[in-house]
């Protein structure tokens, strides 16, 4: 089954699932089926094709769940607790960050206020911490539930840690490159999330596990520092939000961190003093990213996405990811991160694109 059938089926899955926990409030439930792109709450067909996000998250479950047991269908429970924690997480990010766009469409809390979005978010959540609990019959001997609950709460605390650490670094400068990673991971927690409870379920090898475990920290790192590329240099249309925004919002990313670093001593000073700039305008803007773009800080970005891509896939390829199928994984996992200078890489049947 290729992805992007996956994709559709586990869409199918999702609305399905919402619909059984029956929210009563209607403005939680259009609330709902405008964040998922839906044409209603009741008509589970998108909006327009590339409307629903990447689905990263549950895919990579999915598809981890399948080269471990051959059957992905044991993860659909996975998939949707992360997807719905990862949908009450950016509905927050968007309230904070104060991004008025996302997926090329308003923002929730811009169609329906500040409270009505953050009470949203935090039915979302709790509907996703609830999917979990289709573990709960038995069926997985080798796991307990609550065993899963504890690593997706975790990943949530992770998740507000990295957020607290990316808020106090707005006004410093003095973090390093690996300080950079952590908190990398820690905002893309959710991805290995997902894959070590696909794990979790699908095997009871300890070893297994912790080594999808490796494979899904070190995509997740991947995807938050590309993510984060693609911020400065990349699209508006393709990102769904406003680009550089992260420099308005004196954000302290991989790629400022390490164009920083890279800078001669009398740029490094002309860049600090631009980045603690209040409220940076376009002169500002246009200034921080000519000073990024000599230091080669996009090159770098980029070097260091395809370094933990490689170390990704190679962790699929060693013992002892080796001896299961993870062909799809490895592909994925090349699609995410190939090509990253130009058009993304799409997967067949308007499945998964950037």
């Amino acid at each position: 089954m290729i992805p992007g059938t996956l994709l559709n089926q586990f869409d199918q899955e999702l609305f399905a699932f919402l619909h059984r926990e029956q929210p009563r409030s209607e403005t939680f439930r259009r609330m709902v089926s405008d964040h998922m792109a839906w044409r209603s709450w009741d008509d589970g067909e998108p909006t327009a094709d590339d409307s629903r996000g990447k689905r990263v998250r549950p895919l990579l479950a999915l598809l981890t769940a399948r080269a471990i047991a051959g059957d992905h269908r044991r993860a659909v429970p996975a998939a949707i607790a992360v997807q719905l924690v990862h949908d009450f997480s950016i509905i927050l990010d968007d309230i904070m960050d104060g991004d008025r766009t996302r997926r090329n469409r308003p923002a929730l809390w811009v169609s329906y206020g500040t409270g009505h979005a953050m009470t949203a978010a935090a039915g979302i959540y709790v509907v996703g911490l609830d999917a979990l609990q289709d573990y709960l019959d038995g069926a997985w001997p080798h796991v307990e539930a609550r065993d899963l609950s504890r690593t997706l709460l975790d990943s949530c605390l992770e998740m507000a840690d990295s957020q607290h650490i990316d808020l106090d670094w707005e006004q410093r400068l003095d973090m390093t490159l690996d300080q950079v990673r952590t908190v990398a991971l820690g905002r893309s927690c959710l991805i290995r999330c997902g894959i070590e409870l696909a794990a979790a379920v699908s095997t009871p090898e300890r070893e297994v596990r912790a080594a999808f475990r490796e494979f899904g920290a070190l995509v997740a790192t991947a995807f938050s520092v590309i993510d984060d590329y693609r911020g400065l240099w990349g699209s508006e249309a393709r990102n769904g939000k406003p680009l550089r925004s992260d420099l308005r919002q004196h954000k302290k990313t991989f790629p400022i961190v390490v164009g920083h670093q890279r800078c001669a001593p009398a740029e490094r000073r002309r860049l600090q003093a631009l980045l603690t700039v209040p409220h940076p305008g376009e002169t500002e803007i246009a200034a921080i990213m000519e000073l990024l773009d000599g230091a080669d800080a996009p090159g770098a970005t980029l070097r260091e996405v395809a370094r933990l891509s490689e170390l990704a896939v190679a962790c699929l390829r060693r013992p002892p990811l080796d001896r299961f199928a993870v062909s799809d994984l490895v592909e994925l996992t090349e699609s995410l991160f190939g090509g990253l200078t130009g058009p993304a890489p799409a997967l067949p049947q308007g499945g998964f694109t950037w």
